[in-house]
């Protein structure tokens, strides 16, 4: 194999990386925080506050949450006490507009004992549509009052085994999705140039290599022309 087939096909895997790195949409996602502060069968929830994820790739999170008043936080140590479940459920919007609940807990005691800091993990799929979400409370299970009554929580965006999945069948309904959403002017196409052209850019730079790989002959002459000029 020549050097120049080597830098070829070096390109068109670099040129592949980059394109699947590029063609996933980059959305957002909204979601309104509901907690339960009894154990009664059916929970009565309250708001909490909301998160804005604003870019699942980077999975920036803004959280905006009230601190928690006297009363529920009375309420709250009262569950604890009764070894009960703080219960949290997390109504998850996406640009795709579609819209799913999720419920979750955690012993209340262990949120005592963190200081009412917890983490909220929202798991995607493939196609970036949420499948699960988790609360977390890694603080010793207490009775005692937090110093704080201001909520702490850190919010991160997952996917199983680590990363997304290729999965085509699903990624072009997606882009069909966001095809008619865009259309109707409901997402704004934020994509970079080369994820929106990338299927006429990489053919053309591919052509372009192999062309001058096969023409060795050309290439030397080009090279002794450019030579005699320098005299």
């Amino acid at each position: 194999m020549t050097f120049k087939y080597q830098i070829a096909i070096t390109l068109i895997s670099l040129l592949s990386f980059a394109c699947c790195s590029e063609l996933d949409f980059d959305g957002w996602l909204h979601v309104r925080l509901f907690h339960s502060l009894d154990d009664a069968p059916e929970p009565n929830f309250i708001e909490r506050g909301n998160i804005t994820i604003s870019s699942i790739r980077s999975g920036a999170a803004i959280t905006a949450q009230s601190a928690i008043s006297e009363s529920q936080l009375q309420k709250l140590m009262s569950l604890a006490k009764n070894n009960g479940m703080y219960r949290l459920k997390a109504t998850v919007t996406t640009s795709s507009n579609s819209e799913t609940n999720f419920l979750t807990s955690v012993l209340a005691c262990n949120l005592l004992g963190s200081g009412l800091e917890d983490y909220v993990h929202i798991w995607l799929d493939s196609s970036a549509e949420p499948i699960a979400v988790n609360l977390i409370a890694t603080g010793p299970c207490t009775l005692d009052e937090p110093m704080t009554k201001q909520w702490s929580t850190d919010v991160q965006v997952k996917y199983p085994d680590g990363g997304p999945v290729p999965d085509t069948a699903t990624y072009i309904q997606k882009l069909e999705k966001e095809k008619l959403a865009r259309e109707s002017g409901e997402v704004k196409d934020n994509r970079s140039f080369f994820a929106k052209y990338w299927m006429y850019i990489v053919p053309a730079l591919i052509f372009f290599v192999l062309s001058s790989a096969t023409n060795p002959e050309a290439a030397a002459a080009g090279g002794g022309g450019g030579g005699g000029q320098r005299q």
